[in-house]
């Protein structure tokens, strides 16, 4: 059953100007060491690294964690599995959203052009998907003083 997906693109140019700005603290803030070996061996460094932080972000969304306090960077590592794939290891807060989903794999794609870097990630498992308090139809439609607005405030 799919428990979450998340997506992320980047343009090349703004996040080679962070990496430009940011130097080796971004990369190691960011990056796992087998990141950043890769990374810096392959012909076009910055979109395997573009591609990897956009992954990142795509799991996070996936897991529905993103910006969740005490989540670092380097909690989501992508590897290259030995048919060359790329793979999702999570550890820290990551793995415990993932265990507590029962997240049993994850799907990672990642792609980038000369001009932008993106990644799909699609968390598999066992779960449900976590349910949230759905609003009945009534108290959707109310305004923040709990009163459903009239017509022509609902069209300004």
């Amino acid at each position: 059953m799919v428990l979450g997906v998340g997506f992320d693109l980047e343009d090349l140019e703004d996040f080679g100007r962070t990496m430009d700005q940011s130097g080796e603290a971004f990369l190691n803030r960011v990056y796992t060491e087998r990141e950043i070996e890769y990374c810096r061996s392959q012909p076009h460094a910055r979109q395997s690294y573009a591609a990897r932080y956009c992954a990142k972000e795509a799991a996070m969304k996936a897991l529905g964690i993103a910006g969740v306090e005490g989540l670092k960077w380097r909690d989501f590592e992508i590897i290259c599995a030995t048919s060359g794939a790329p793979q999702l290891l999570v550890t820290g807060l990551a793995a415990s959203a993932a265990k507590s989903l029962r997240v049993r794999r994850f799907f990672v794609s990642l792609s980038h052009s000369r001009s932008a870097a993106g990644a799909v990630v699609v968390a598999e498992g066992a779960g449900s998907i976590p349910t949230r308090p759905v609003a009945s139809r009534n108290t959707a439609r109310t305004n923040s003083a709990g009163r459903r607005p009239d017509k022509k405030s609902r069209a300004r």
